[in-house]
This record gives structure tokens, sequence and C-alpha cells, in this order.
């Protein structure tokens, strides 16, 4: 019998019984949090962009925050065919969702809806700017993308050595 349970503990099911902050060695590693998971998916979009897009002027501006969400996630829609950009546009979606100060409107100031012209990797390096910055300014780290590490082709996948590489583990 004792034999028995010891059998059942080395088996995870003494899992059951505990809580998930007493077994976070048990939790998926996969999740990260969603701004992670969009400055790699930003990263993995390898392929070359050939759409007209713009981007916010004044992205650490904290009362254009929400305003400037929506316009990124506005450029990102017509970036829709490539998958990896796809994939950030429903990561921003939900960061926009989730993050306190990302979806309460902004006051009606003029500067906000200002945007400029620019190339996908100058976009892309707009919006890491962006992320990084909301990071700083209101922790929204502790939202987790739904999908992580689920991208079966591999083209759009976060390993973790890449989080590793860049210090966000």
């Amino acid at each position: 019998m004792y034999l028995h349970f010891l059998l059942l503990l080395g088996s995870g099911v003494s899992s059951y019984f505990l809580t998930l902050k007493e077994t976070p060695h048990l939790q998926n590693k996969n999740t990260s949090s969603v701004i992670d998971e969009i400055l790699c998916l930003l990263e993995a979009e390898k392929d070359p962009i050939d759409v007209n897009i713009s981007r916010p002027l004044h992205i650490k501006n904290r009362s254009c925050a929400h305003e400037n969400t929506k316009n990124f996630i506005k450029e990102l829609e017509k970036m829709s065919k490539w998958k990896c950009m796809k994939l950030v546009e429903k990561d921003m979606k939900n960061l926009q969702k989730n993050c306190s100060f990302l979806n309460k409107t902004s006051p009606n100031n003029c500067r906000c809806s200002e945007m400029e012209n620019t190339t996908s990797s100058g976009f892309k390096k707009y919006l890491e700017e962006f992320l990084k910055w909301v990071n700083e300014e209101e922790d929204c780290s502790n939202i987790v993308s739904s999908e992580s590490g689920l991208y079966l082709d591999g083209k759009c996948s976060c390993s973790d050595s890449w989080k590793y590489r860049k210090g966000l583990l």
C-alpha cells in the first residue's frame, strides 16, 4: 500500500492537491508575457513587407498611449498576410484589452494622431520601442500570450534561447 502511494506521488498525481502557486515547476514553461512574445514575433518576421506603413510620432507620451496602440493595430491590419505580423496584431489587441492604461481613451490631443510614413523595419523598431516603454511605464508583463510556442511551422516561434539571449527570462 505504501509503495502504491509513493508511485502515485512520483507520477505527478500529488500536484492535483497543490495550488498552482505551490507548483511553479509543474506549470507550462511555454507561457511568456505578451510583450516578450510580440518582440520575438517582430524579429521572427523575415519576409519583406511591401505595404505603405505609418507609425505614430509620439510613442512615449502617456496621454497618447491608447491612440498609439490603436494606430499600431490599424497598421498591423494592413500586414495580415504575413503570418508573424498577423500574430503580432492579435497579441497587440490582447495587450490593449488587458493593459489598463492602453485601453483608456486618450484626451483629445491632436498630437496623438500625428503619423509619418516609414519602412517595415522602421515600423518594427518603433513598435518595439513603444512596447518596451509600455513595459517600463506600467507593468503589463503579467499579461501572457495565450498561444505562446504553438506555431507549428516554426517560422514564428519564440524559443527559450531567444528569451535568454534578449535577457527576458
